[in-house]
C-alpha cells in the first residue's frame, strides 16, 4: 500500500517535469529565427554596399616632370588617358588638344608637342577609351558609334580642362589625326563657341559615306553639310607620301575645303599618313604658324 502511494505521487511529478522541459522549445525556435534575421540583414547590407559604390569621376593626375603630366579622366567610370605638355614660363597658355588615330599609343605625339611647346602652346594629347576597333565596331556601318564614343570622351575632357590653371580656356584648338580628325570635327561642330579653330590632319573623311550613328540619331552622316556650318577657322593637312589605299583622300579634302567657309588645305611634301619623321615635324610647325594667324 505504501509503495502504491509512492507511485501515485512520483508519476504526476515526472509528468510535470516532462511538460516543463517541453515548454522551453519555443525559446530555441525564437533564437534560431533571430539568427536568421541577423544573417539576412548583413547580406542585404553587403549587397547594398556593392551596388552603390561610386564610380571614379575626378581626374587622376601624376606629374612626370615639371612640364609633363599624365592624367586619367573618367567618363561614366571609363578611363580616358591623356598627357599634358606645358611650355616653359607662366601660363595660362593657348592649348592644342590632340586626338590621334586608331591603335595609337599615348605619347605618340610627344615630338609634335615639343615643337608646339617651343612655340608657346600647351598640348593635351587624348587617348580615347576605345581607340581600337573590336567586335561589331569592325563593321563599317558601326564606325559611327565608334566615333560617337570618342567624341563623348573628348567633350568630357574639354569640360574638365578648367581644372588646369595653365590652360587658357579662351584659346582652345582641336587637332585630330586620321579617325581622330572625324572625332574632333564632330566635337568641334558641337562646341564651336568653346574653340578657336580646328586642325584636321589626314582626316578619315571616307567613313561618313557608310557609317551610321545608332546611339545618337541626330548626328549627321552626310559630312559636307555639317562642314558648311562650321564658322571657326579650319586647317586640313595632307601629305604626298600616302599609301595606295588612301589615294582617294585628296578628293575628299578638296570637297571639304569647298564646303567650309573658312578652311585652307595645306600639303606637306613627303609626309605619309602617320606623319612620321621630319615631314611630320614640318606639319607641327605649319600648325603653329596657322594658329598664330588665327
Amino acid at each position: 500500500m505504501y509503495r502504491d502511494l509512492i507511485g501515485k505521487i512520483i508519476i504526476p511529478v515526472l509528468l510535470l517535469a516532462m511538460l516543463a522541459s517541453c515548454s522551453k522549445a519555443p525559446d530555441m525556435t525564437s533564437a534560431t529565427t533571430t539568427t536568421e534575421v541577423t544573417t539576412t540583414a548583413r547580406s542585404e547590407t553587403a549587397t547594398s554596399e556593392t551596388t552603390t559604390a561610386p564610380l571614379p569621376s575626378d581626374p587622376e593626375i601624376k606629374e612626370e616632370s615639371e612640364t609633363v603630366k599624365r592624367v586619367v579622366f573618367y567618363r561614366d567610370g571609363n578611363p580616358v588617358k591623356a598627357k599634358v605638355y606645358l611650355p616653359e614660363g607662366e601660363g595660362p597658355f593657348k592649348t592644342v588638344v590632340i586626338v590621334g588615330g586608331m591603335y595609337i599609343d599615348l605619347g605618340y605625339y610627344s615630338g609634335k608637342a615639343d615643337i608646339m611647346n617651343g612655340n608657346g602652346y600647351a598640348v593635351v594629347e587624348v587617348s580615347p577609351s576605345n581607340n581600337k576597333l573590336t567586335g561589331v565596331y569592325q563593321l563599317p556601318e558601326y564606325m559611327g558609334d565608334f566615333v560617337y564614343e570618342q567624341m563623348q570622351d573628348l567633350l568630357y575632357v574639354m569640360d574638365d580642362l578648367e581644372m588646369f590653371p595653365e590652360i587658357d580656356q579662351d584659346n582652345i584648338y582641336l587637332f585630330g589625326h586620321s579617325v581622330g580628325g572625324l572625332t574632333t570635327l564632330y566635337a568641334g561642330a558641337e562646341r564651336q563657341a568653346s574653340i578657336k579653330g580646328l586642325i584636321l590632319v589626314e582626316p578619315s573623311f571616307q567613313y561618313p559615306e557608310t557609317m551610321l550613328f545608332e546611339k545618337d540619331q541626330k548626328l549627321r552622316t552626310d559630312l559636307y553639310p555639317l562642314l558648311s556650318e562650321i564658322k571657326v577657322p579650319v586647317l586640313i593637312v595632307k601629305g604626298t607620301g600616302d599609301r595606295p589605299d588612301l589615294e582617294d583622300f585628296p578628293h575628299f579634302y578638296d570637297k571639304a575645303v569647298e564646303a567650309v567657309p573658312n578652311a585652307e588645305l595645306v600639303t606637306i611634301e613627303g609626309a605619309d599618313h602617320p606623319m612620321r619623321g621630319e615631314p611630320g615635324n614640318e606639319m607641327a610647325r605649319t600648325v603653329c604658324q596657322y594658329i598664330e594667324k588665327w
